[in-house]
């Protein structure tokens, strides 16, 4: 009855409970939504602050090192030159009357260029029809002179030949004469000698029989020759004795005489050897004498005025040249005319004035020689070198544009610090002062590390580097940071440099472009 009449106290006690669970987890939600709603906020508080963080970065772009080859073009505007000149000549000294080109004019064969005053030139003639009778007169003196001092010339030669025949003979005499002394001396001499030797021999013979004469039992055999002098008794043999020393006596008086005699001699072949040697040298010295007198003579034979003659001769010969030379300038009213075709490049006469001893004009023929005239910047000049190949683009006279290809056949250093090259364009068709545009491009070897220019960068020094990438922890977890890397730099050109460093390689970052100025670690954002 009691649960059907309504709740009671347990009832009520639920009902309590109940409300009271609803309250708590209205606000337990309520909590919760708060803590989402605030981790909400910081979520978008940090997105916020990263994002403008992030926006204050360095925006940067990257390119990778490649493999590649660099291409260096060259080009210059040149001229084409003449490259061999001619001179038009005339003599010297003579009056221009009129010049009928002007430099740059083309002329052909035969075209008159330069008139000569005829006047001028017949006042010229005048005078040296004059000189050249002079000269013949003085020719003719000089072969006279020449003629007579010939004659005189060789009765000289012929008394110097007979002078030297004279002192041939009476050397030859004088020598012969002196050996001849000599050589009797000398034979003398010696047979003295051979008498000394023999009375030496026979005053020593002497000498042992007078001493076996005293001592008879020292020597039988002398004995023998004593015993068939003496006769054997005492009385003998005194006289034997004094016999024998009668002959040593005489034998050393003929040895004293005869020694005396070869000292004599031997003075006499002294002084015949030395008057043999004077004969000698005096007939050396009038031989040679003589003969310097032969070949002076022979010499004033030879030389002499027939020199001077033909001197006279050849100046002659020449003013008859001259003279031929201004008749054929007469008879042609004074006009030189052009001898082959071609174009003028220099005039080096004025009217009225005197040619000089130079050409009056100067031309290039037109078959000549055509050189192609450019200058290249010293860095452009280490890409070509002689034999180099380039392009020729030029315009002609219609203005049509023609292409052709030049070899560099010169190259000089000029001092301003440019390069003169030359091509030769002979045969091409182009004419003098034609503007020519040459171009070629040079590739270099394949490098390993190659970078768009605009990469690399240079400090204060003149140092290069390049800013490369690396990764770091920041505030922000994981950053870019830029790093200063110096590199050497082997090759460029106007869009790439060819770099060498051994901290790179093919996977480095290397930093292109940058929306700010970089600083070695520097935090930087990357951008595609």
């Amino acid at each position: 009855m009691r649960e059907k009449g309504g709740p009671g106290v347990n009832g009520n006690r639920l009902i309590f409970y109940r409300r009271k669970g609803t309250e708590m987890d209205k606000k337990r939600k309520a909590v919760i939504a708060g803590f989402f709603i605030f981790l909400l906020l910081m979520g978008i508080c940090s997105l916020v602050t990263k994002g403008i963080y992030t926006a204050r970065l360095p925006q940067v772009t990257t390119t990778t090192p490649r493999d590649m080859s660099l291409y260096h073009p060259v080009s210059a505007l040149g001229a084409v030159e003449t490259g061999q000149e001619y001179g038009i000549y005339a003599p010297a000294g003579l009056r221009v009357a009129s010049v009928a080109v002007r430099k740059g004019d083309s002329f052909q064969e035969g075209e008159a260029l330069l008139q000569l005053d005829v006047e001028d030139l017949q006042r010229i003639l005048a005078e040296k029809e004059l000189e050249r009778q002079r000269q013949q007169l003085r020719q003719r003196e000089t072969e006279s002179q020449s003629v007579q001092s010939g004659q005189e010339s060789a009765q000289t030669l012929t008394r110097a030949l007979e002078d030297y025949e004279s002192a041939r003979r009476m050397g030859e005499l004088q020598t012969n004469r002196a050996g001849g002394e000599l050589i009797r001396a000398q034979t003398e001499l010696d047979q003295l000698r051979k008498e000394l030797e023999q009375a030496k021999k026979a005053l020593e013979q002497a000498r042992r029989n007078l001493e076996q004469a005293r001592n008879p039992g020292q020597d039988d055999q002398a004995g023998d020759k004593t015993a068939s002098v003496s006769g054997g008794d005492n009385a003998g043999t005194e006289a034997n004795m004094a016999v024998l020393s009668q002959q040593c006596a005489e034998q050393e008086a003929a040895v004293s005489q005869l020694k005396a005699r070869v000292s004599q001699q031997e003075q006499a072949v002294i002084a015949a050897f030395q008057a043999a040697e004077d004969a000698h040298l005096a007939y050396a010295d009038g031989l040679q004498a003589a003969q310097r007198n032969v070949d002076d003579a022979q010499a004033a034979r030879d030389d002499g005025y027939q020199a001077a003659a033909d001197l006279a001769k050849l100046e002659l010969a020449y003013l008859e040249g001259e003279i031929r030379e201004l008749r054929e300038l007469i008879d042609a009213e004074g006009w030189i005319c052009a001898r082959e075709g071609g174009r003028i490049t220099q005039l080096c006469v004025e009217i009225g004035n005197r040619t000089p001893d130079t050409a009056q004009l100067l031309y290039t023929p037109d078959n000549g020689l055509r050189l192609l005239q450019a200058r290249l910047t010293k860095e452009q000049a280490q890409y070509v070198s002689e034999g180099t190949r380039m392009q020729m683009k030029y315009e002609t006279v219609s203005g049509g544009k023609q292409n052709g290809e030049g070899v560099i056949s010169y190259m000089e250093p000029q001092e301003d610090g440019s390069i003169l090259i030359q091509l030769d364009v002979t045969g091409q068709g182009m004419e003098l002062g034609q503007q020519v545009t040459l171009e070629t491009t040079w590739q270099s070897e394949k490098y390993s590390l190659v970078i768009p220019l605009s990469a690399l960068h240079q400090d204060g020094n003149g140092s290069d580097f390049v800013y490369i990438l690396r990764q770091q922890n920041g505030i922000l977890g994981v950053e870019w940071h830029a790093g200063v890397l110096y590199v050497d730099v082997a090759d460029k050109n106007s869009r790439y440099a060819a770099i060498e460093s051994a901290a790179l390689s093919e996977e480095t970052q290397i930093i292109l472009t940058a929306s700010g100025d970089l600083k070695d670690n520097a935090v930087v954002r990357i951008v595609e």
